[in-house]
């Protein structure tokens, strides 16, 4: 995490805090942007969005802010929406999840249609919907991840954070993962983002405190199976130190609290190897980083009882990378990792993890590890990508890579897709108000376009013998999730197969 992670934290008030300071901006623009614009009949301007994650929602609710009636149309591979929210954020964070009313108020709009189970650049392509609608904002997220390029990384046991993550959100292309019968008495998260924190809680709750979120039921029986056979400690293993390291505050101090089966712990003299002098002057001008150092020395506190404790264990620790995962003896799967010693070179503000000059390693055994140092964008026909593998735009439009200022042809980005993979859910919101006030801009300049009938789009567009799924559709599948939860004492229990979802629909 996400992972976004993607599935950082984001508050109801983290959200009214971005909304806050936008909304004088938006009231002065919202009469005079699109005042020619209509759905019914012969329509005026008719966006496509492509992708029903944050990004997308967020987008669309302020391009409605600005022009209620213009028509938004937004395109889903999946019968559900709603992206890293459903399939990102941990089951046992709900409260993050209630960013999808906010989304539902969005889908009630009379110019929105919500166009599930559709596969752009397979259903429909994109130059099909750059031909036909005013202007498409890509919104597709970050699909790929970044790797760590180090011997051993291809052995069975090694995954990566995006793909478990989806596992026990029950995604479902992911359901079928089947990681390892046995993960030994250790496991070992590469990275210290709050996707990875979120792994480690997952791992060693118990199983029964999170029995009633919706985590998928076969992920969570296998974490009770390693649990029984003995998976005690997880290691969360970062390059740098805690001052440098992207988890948040909440998230690091909810790790003290989460459960009375579970032991935080963080080597004293490790945190002291943290602290030189440019890392002195990075924290004197930090002030969430500072309230960190009590959050931390009460998890140092803890250390002692590293060998003693029969409660699961999370231990944090700091400036190691990794420099080879360990073979079984057949060598066929995960038995450690070697991790280097580093140091932090460099000012302020700029420093880099280098190794130690000591040439210090050490080997810890686990069975298996998992991968959380970032996501990285996949190409799809017809974006360009620049050397850095970023979308190359200026306030969202897209630009030709080699041409900058050069419109792309009515296409846009928001999300992951427009910044890179980082920040959490309310970091979207002031993205897409850039993102969505660029597109009306675009569309006034352009002036009114030819009347044509805005029915003609969307499903008509879709190959034909595709089911495609409407918002309606997905709120009966969602009640559906929520009666089988009930039965089971579950919040919801989700759908796992699209086959399954479209039969339930008929």
């Amino acid at each position: 995490m996400a992972t976004s992670t993607a599935n950082d934290t984001v508050t109801c008030e983290s959200e009214r805090r971005y909304a806050t300071a936008a909304v004088a901006a938006e009231t002065n623009t919202a009469s005079s942007v699109l005042a020619h614009v209509s759905c019914s009949g012969r329509r005026d301007y008719h966006v496509a969005v492509v992708g029903s994650g944050p990004a997308g929602f967020y987008t669309t609710k302020y391009l409605f802010k600005q022009a209620p009636d213009l028509c938004v149309d937004m395109f889903e591979r999946l019968p559900t929406p709603f992206g890293l929210v459903r399939f990102g954020v941990a089951p046992d964070h709900p409260e993050v999840k209630n960013v999808t009313n906010d989304f539902a108020q969005v889908a009630a709009s009379p110019g929105f249609r919500f166009l599930g189970n559709v596969e752009v650049g397979k259903d429909v392509t994109l130059p099909e919907l750059q031909r036909e609608y005013d202007a498409v904002i890509m919104c597709t997220g970050a699909e790929g991840e970044r790797m760590l390029g180090i011997p051993g990384e291809d052995l069975s046991g090694v995954m990566g954070a995006p793909a478990f993550v989806k596992w026990y959100n029950g995604h479902p292309d992911y359901v079928g993962l089947n990681p390892l019968q046995h993960a030994g008495e250790s496991a070992v998260v590469l990275g210290q983002g709050n996707v990875a924190i979120d792994i480690a809680r997952i791992l060693t709750r118990p199983p029964n405190e999170l029995h009633s979120t919706d985590i998928h039921a076969g992920a969570l029986a296998q974490i009770g199976e390693w649990q029984r056979d003995g998976l005690r400690t997880v290691h969360l293993v970062g390059r740098r130190g805690f001052v440098q390291a992207a988890f948040t505050n909440a998230e690091l101090r909810e790790l003290l609290t989460i459960s009375d089966e579970v032991l935080p712990i963080v080597d004293p003299d490790e945190l002291a190897l943290c602290r030189n002098p440019a890392s002195e002057q990075e924290l004197a001008k930090n002030r969430m980083k500072k309230r960190s150092v009590d959050i931390l020395s009460k998890m140092a506190e803890n250390f002692a009882l590293k060998d003693t404790t029969s409660k699961r264990i999370i231990w944090l620790r700091f400036l190691w990378s990794p420099a080879a995962v360990l073979p079984s003896s057949d060598g066929k799967r995960v038995a450690g990792v070697r991790l280097d010693r580093n140091e932090l070179h460099g000012e302020p503000g700029k420093q880099a993890a280098v190794k130690s000059s000591n040439g210090f390693q050490e080997d810890v055994a686990c069975g298996i590890v998992l991968r959380s140092v970032g996501f990285q964008l996949t190409p799809m026909q017809g974006v360009p990508l620049n050397d850095s593998k970023r979308v190359p735009h200026i306030q969202g439009r897209v630009t030709c890579p080699t041409e900058a200022g050069d419109a792309g042809g009515g296409l846009y980005v928001s999300g992951w897709a427009k910044r890179g993979p980082q920040g959490t859910v309310a970091t979207n919101i002031p993205d897409a108000q850039e993102t969505a006030k660029r597109v009306l801009q675009d569309l006034k300049e352009r002036g009114p376009p030819s009347g044509i009938d805005a029915t003609n789009r969307g499903p008509t567009m879709v190959t034909p013998g595709t089911r495609v799924v409407s918002f309606a559709d997905w709120q009966r599948l969602e009640a559906e999730e929520a009666r089988r939860g009930s039965d089971c004492g579950k919040s919801a229990s989700k759908f796992t197969d699209v086959g399954e979802m479209l039969q339930v629909l008929g």
